[in-house]
């Protein structure tokens, strides 16, 4: 598997624990918006992935938009730690 797909299934997982705990009402109403400023955000960078010009432009994107995710994670869903 290269690193690329590495990559891309780390953030779903990620992002269905968060899913999650929305689920389970574990998230405060500021998460919750955030939460759905997040599916905005993914499906305009799957958008411009789809439209991009060629493989170039689109891995390229995928690399802003994996970055954009990841912080927006870390800002607003506090990562679980294993004690």
């Amino acid at each position: 598997m290269d690193d690329q797909q590495d990559e891309a299934d780390a953030l779903l997982a990620r992002i269905m624990m968060v899913r999650d705990d929305l689920k389970a009402g574990r998230l405060t109403l500021a998460q919750v918006e955030a939460y759905r400023r997040l599916g905005r955000t993914i499906d305009r960078i799957t958008r411009q992935m789809d439209a991009a010009a060629d493989i170039e432009a689109a891995t390229a994107l995928w690399r802003a938009g994996a970055q954009l995710i990841r912080t927006f994670l870390a800002e607003h869903f506090e990562t679980p730690t294993c004690h």
